[in-house]
């Protein structure tokens, strides 16, 4: 039984008040609460500490290029960065969010990374198989489909693999370099996006026929075609390579609809750039004068004649003209 009588008389007919208690002892529990103050604290550190060391790791796997990316976002505020994760970190520390919200940030940022870094490989590699593309053409006076698409091959393989390796070479991982098998995917996916980049090549050529506006029009669909096959593939190629990374169909549908606009964009741009390059005769400024002369098709005919081989071109056409009369 407890002894109330220490609390004083106590008139059940009328209300409590702190007058009643005023002889309670104070019971002084800060040396033995469970849940003090400085066992928080300690605890607190601790995951702040690990929260740290997970984005030092992070941080360790990014090289030149994803450095410069990071650079770009924390400069205009843009996505996740290095300086959004540390924030999370500290809102973490003052109790604003949970632990587990302060490391997804952190999550985010490595995949962001990863993604950002293949997005801006795939974009060098179609336009490195693009511009090789169009410069044998001009060197050669034109070239067929299979050789566009192993040139374009060749190329992507070669500029994803090195644009990813120098990627590597320069982060703080070791040994992460001459990842074989990473670099055996980099080639994989390069060549495969360098070849389905012949294709909005070959689409850009019909600036020849149908003029600026509708081969940019007609090089944004094909290469959005192509684009969004390559996304799909290189998803599928990304899975296959990495163990960690499972199939996930929401995943597949988000690289194949950027790959489809960065597509899209490059063959915009490159149709409206073939057709006015094709224009004002500058495409063919490497053309062979024989070829020239002896090509059928209507169209090429009138963008040789006002090509930089022009004079040459009617000088000679005139006595051709002038001997069959």
């Amino acid at each position: 039984m407890i002894d109330v009588s220490k609390f004083g008389s106590i008139d059940s007919s009328k209300a409590l008040t702190s007058s009643n208690f005023q002889s309670a002892p104070i019971v002084n529990d800060a040396d033995t609460s469970i849940f003090s103050a400085n066992a928080f604290s300690q605890d607190n550190d601790e995951d702040v500490a690990a929260l740290y060391a997970q984005l030092s790791e992070v941080e360790a796997q990014q090289g030149v290029f994803s450095n410069a990316w990071n650079d770009v976002k924390e400069k205009t505020g843009i996505g996740t960065s290095v300086d959004k994760c540390d924030e999370a970190i500290q809102k973490y520390k003052n109790g604003e969010i949970t632990f587990e919200e302060a490391s997804a940030t952190i999550d985010e940022f490595a995949e962001k990374q990863d993604s950002s870094l293949n997005l801006f490989s795939n974009i060098a590699t179609s336009a490195v198989a693009i511009a090789s593309i169009a410069a044998v053409t001009v060197l050669t006076g034109g070239i067929g489909t299979a050789a566009a698409i192993g040139i374009g091959a060749g190329t992507g393989a070669l500029t994803k693999t090195g644009f990813k390796f120098a990627d590597r070479a320069t982060n703080e991982v070791e040994n992460d370099a001459l990842d074989a098998k990473q670099m055996a995917q980099d080639t994989l996916s390069g060549a495969l996006t360098g070849g389905l980049a012949a294709y909005t090549m070959g689409t850009a050529g019909s600036a020849v026929e149908v003029g600026v506006k509708n081969a940019a029009a007609g090089c944004a669909k094909t290469g959005a075609a192509t684009g969004a096959i390559s996304g799909s593939a290189n998803y599928a190629i990304d899975c296959a390579f990495d163990e960690d990374k499972n199939f996930n169909a929401g995943d597949m549908i988000k690289a194949t609809s950027s790959g489809a606009v960065v597509g899209g964009t490059v063959g915009a741009v490159m149709g409206s750039a073939n057709g006015l390059l094709r224009t004002n005769g500058l495409l063919n400024s490497g053309c062979s004068l024989d070829k020239m002369i002896s090509v059928e098709n209507a169209s090429a005919r009138n963008v040789a004649a006002n090509s930089l081989c022009s004079a040459e071109y009617k000088v000679m056409n005139d006595r051709i003209r002038s001997i069959a009369a």
